[in-house]
């Protein structure tokens, strides 16, 4: 059973359903073989989630990101846009 591929000891339970003295092996190994897929599925995802990590760092041009601690900066036609609207605002009411 060692050498024996599991489809291979299945197709002899199925051509003699009478011996089953392979089973509790076949289970072991099928046992192993979900633990060490399941290991799999981490280390993948800890791969993934690496990567995203890697990924968000690298600069996206025209998409830079502002610094939070850095206040946004302001142009001086856009404030004088604004105080005009919001005298124009207060005179209105």
């Amino acid at each position: 059973m060692e050498n024996m591929k599991i489809s291979e000891a299945l197709q002899a339970l199925i051509s003699n359903p009478d011996d089953l003295s392979t089973l509790p092996q076949l289970v072991a190994k099928v046992q192993e073989l979900e633990g060490q897929d399941e290991q799999y599925q981490e280390r993948i995802n800890k791969l993934q989630e690496i990567n995203r990590n890697y990924l968000a760092q690298i600069p996206i041009p025209g998409e830079e990101k502002k610094k939070d601690d850095e206040p946004e900066e302001i142009k001086f036609e856009d404030a004088q846009k604004e105080l005009l609207n919001a005298m124009k605002n207060m005179g209105g009411n």
